[in-house]
């Protein structure tokens, strides 16, 4: 059995909690259709948001005339759409981590029927990660540095990192109820996953030849999930009869 990085994964969510992947949709959708009202309209503006992140993808920043002419449009309609570049930023990043979002989603996969691979599902998520990672890498430092001054770059953030913790620790207790993974708080360990995958975009990390490097980070991380030696329940011992001629 597979148990995706997901809230359909073994146990699914707490009663009365809200399913994670709705609200990438309601919270983060704004870089999909904004204010846009018309279809040709949240076509323009589709364009507009993809020409902002690709700037930034090449450059790692932009402008609007930049924007707009790789969008195919005028830079009044770049204004029309975003009331200021940090706007349009905004956008951009929401766009990057609902793709991120997705991406962890379809990685981290724990195969329980199968004597488990928990040192495999850590290291094909981390490289995951990092080729995402080093894809992105400008958009993300562009919006982190507006963090700050932004609300909608702030908001966007912190969805996004809620919507992750709502996923890591769906797979954390899932890997918990099929012993892979150590008894306890799944919070904790999810958010070990949560600080490691922000600290994959890290220049350190993204180099060709960190390879070393992102080894330690995986047996660090396998090490902090796998169940150590007081985990592991006990054989039965053999229980003790008195020997009846003593």
């Amino acid at each position: 059995m597979n148990v995706a990085l997901s809230t359909t994964a073994a146990g699914g969510l707490p009663s009365g909690e809200v399913d994670a992947r709705v609200s990438v949709d309601e919270f983060l959708g704004s870089a999909r259709t904004g204010t846009a009202r018309t279809e040709r309209s949240r076509r323009t503006r589709a364009a507009l948001v993809a020409a902002v992140r690709d700037e930034l993808r090449l450059h790692g920043t932009f402008t609007a005339d930049a924007v707009a002419d790789r969008a195919g449009c005028s830079v009044a309609t770049f204004y029309g759409h975003f009331a200021t570049k940090d706007d349009a930023l905004a956008s951009a990043f929401e766009l990057v981590l609902i793709d991120l979002a997705d991406t962890v989603d379809a990685t981290l996969t724990l195969d329980l029927g199968a004597g488990v691979a928990l040192e495999p599902a850590v290291a094909g998520w981390i490289d995951r990660q990092v080729a995402f990672f080093r894809d992105e890498s400008l958009v993300f430092r562009a919006a982190l540095a507006r963090l700050p001054f932004h609300r909608g770059i702030r908001h966007a953030y912190r969805e996004a990192e809620r919507v992750a913790m709502g996923h890591l620790e769906t797979v954390v207790a899932a890997g918990q109820a099929a012993g892979v993974i150590r008894p306890g708080s799944a919070r904790p360990l999810a958010e070990a996953f949560l600080v490691l995958s922000q600290g994959l975009n890290n220049p350190h990390a993204l180099r060709p030849d960190a390879d070393e490097l992102r080894g330690h980070l995986q047996r660090a991380l396998v090490a902090a999930l796998a169940p150590g030696p007081t985990d592991r329940p006990e054989p039965d011992q053999p229980r003790h009869v008195k020997d009846p001629t003593s």
